[in-house]
């Protein structure tokens, strides 16, 4: 294979210690081969602090900048960078400075085409799209570390989903997702560690939905420690423990959106979306 007919796609995430959650990850990436056909594809975690607490126990994942130099070391020359990021914040603008940096490159150091795909929630028809693909998760529960299928009552149960938030403008994509969720579900709610609507709000809507039963979800890429802690956690602040508090009665789902595989597809369709983009150069 000519070098100009090398194509790589580098599916890019913060990353995650638990090596269950990181199992995500690797069926995504496998995904994506499938998805793919005669593209490389590889993963890259923006955390350095994660990448470090990784190495230790001898495995070893590239941050963005590592895995594109790589790449272009080994004679790739079409590369799409993919955020796995639900909204486009603080980070996501992080990555997109590093390839538009290097897309300026030009020569023998550069790429013939650098482009990126946009996270998770980026395009109108990403909304609508997201909610009808969440209708399979809000049936699942955890149960003694096995996830299985178990159709909700709307009326009795609500479904409370925990997605990052974030300080960036871009906190108002989980708004938006939420007046979907509310428009396409009976009882489902969404709410966010570091954006509005927080947890304070969701407890609100459950208590005036007038359920007694709670699902707790994470509307994250993978169920990390923010999953197992923060959401399912025993700790007094953990979402559990203050649904339960509140009187509720409660059940977890521990499985990240990266399972489902219409949450794949729409990642895979905003990579087409960049792979077009660079074939229109």
């Amino acid at each position: 294979m000519a070098d100009s007919d090398k194509r790589a796609i580098v599916l890019v995430a913060y990353g995650t210690l638990n090596p269950a959650a990181r199992t995500t990850y690797d069926r995504m990436v496998a995904a994506y081969r499938e998805m793919f056909p005669g593209f490389e594809v590889r993963l890259a975690f923006t955390s350095g602090h994660l990448r470090r607490r990784i190495s230790r126990s001898g495995a070893f994942i590239d941050n963005p900048l590592t895995a594109l130099a790589a790449l272009q070391d080994q004679g790739f020359r079409q590369v799409v960078v993919q955020s796995l990021h639900i909204v486009p914040g603080s980070e996501f603008h992080q990555v997109t400075g590093l390839v538009r940096a290097l897309d300026a490159v030009k020569g023998r150091f550069g790429f013939q085409g650098l482009e990126l795909g946009l996270p998770l929630l980026s395009y109108p028809e990403d909304y609508r799209r997201v909610s009808c693909s969440l209708h399979p998760l809000l049936d699942r529960i955890t149960d003694q570390g096995e996830t299985r299928t178990a159709p909700r009552n709307p009326r009795e149960e609500a479904v409370v989903l925990m997605g990052h938030g974030t300080e960036h403008s871009a906190d108002s994509g989980y708004s938006r997702l939420a007046r979907v969720l509310e428009q396409d579900y009976q009882n489902v709610f969404l709410g966010t560690l570091d954006g509005y609507p927080g947890l304070e709000e969701v407890l609100a809507m459950a208590k005036r939905s007038g359920v007694q039963k709670v699902r707790l979800l994470p509307f994250m890429v993978v169920a990390g420690s923010h999953a197992q802690n923060d959401l399912a956690g025993g700790g007094n602040e953990s979402w559990k423990s203050t649904f339960e508090g509140a009187g509720f009665s409660t059940r977890v789902c521990l499985e990240g959106l990266g399972e489902e595989e219409g949450i794949v597809r729409i990642f895979g369709d905003h990579t087409k979306k960049a792979l077009e983009k660079l074939s229109s150069r």
